[in-house]
């Protein structure tokens, strides 16, 4: 049985693992801040909750999902109905899927095929939309974005060269071992001081990947920003 409506627009990010999560959860109290709206984290039983509160006096539950595996993104359709759409029935849903293509020569392709398809199948109906969020390679080449922000972090200098690397794990755990040889890269929710100290409007800028949406999801059109 759904629970009372008591919020105007529900957002659902399925992310891949643990550092996207930590990275949209940020980017989301960011950019709500940013945009002078009301943002708090709520408890629900099911995972990162938060509810923002546009200036018109809409409110947004975001919820956020993070599967440890791509191989179990596929999954996900069952925790979208079970803590989503059917547990809050009445507000309209938008679904964005964040993973990564593997490779710079990649592209979404083979993410509207096969399991990945039969997944749409099962959200769309309940969704008024399912926005990609994919990365060239990882979450952390998004993070490289903003580099001076980057390198500030560690503490290197601004000339400081992108170090080699396919992927940009492997060139943020190059960086790190510039500081120190035994400095190691932490992911997950050890990556999150990191992620503060990023730049996220310069991220939203240059990023190759909508975020402009997500934050539209959350703070409204702008026409009804301050």
């Amino acid at each position: 049985m759904a629970e009372e409506k008591t919020y105007d627009i529900g957002e659902a990010l399925i992310v891949e693992g643990s550092t996207e999560k930590v990275f949209y959860s940020e980017f989301i109290e960011n950019r709500a801040l940013a945009n002078g709206v009301s943002i708090a984290k709520v408890a629900d039983g099911d995972g990162t909750n938060y509810v923002a509160t546009r200036h018109d006096g809409t409110s947004v539950l975001v919820k956020l999902n993070n599967v440890g595996t791509i191989t179990q993104m596929t999954n996900s359709a069952e925790w979208f109905h079970r803590s989503c759409a059917s547990r809050y029935a009445d507000i309209p849903w938008t679904v964005f899927l964040g993973y990564d293509t593997d490779a710079y020569n990649s592209n979404i392709t083979k993410f509207h095929e096969g399991d990945w398809a039969r997944l749409r199948n099962d959200i769309e109906p309940k969704a008024v939309a399912i926005i990609d969020l994919a990365a060239k390679a990882d979450i952390e080449d998004i993070m490289l974005c903003n580099y001076t922000g980057v390198l500030s972090f560690l503490g290197l200098p601004s000339n400081t060269e992108m170090p080699y690397g396919r992927k940009g794990k492997a060139r943020m755990k190059k960086l790190h071992k510039m500081v120190a040889l035994n400095k190691p890269y932490h992911e997950g929710d050890k990556a999150r001081p990191l992620v503060r100290a990023l730049d996220m409007d310069e991220i939203l800028r240059t990023a190759p990947i909508p975020l402009g949406m997500l934050e539209a999801t959350i703070v409204g059109s702008s026409e009804n920003r301050m």
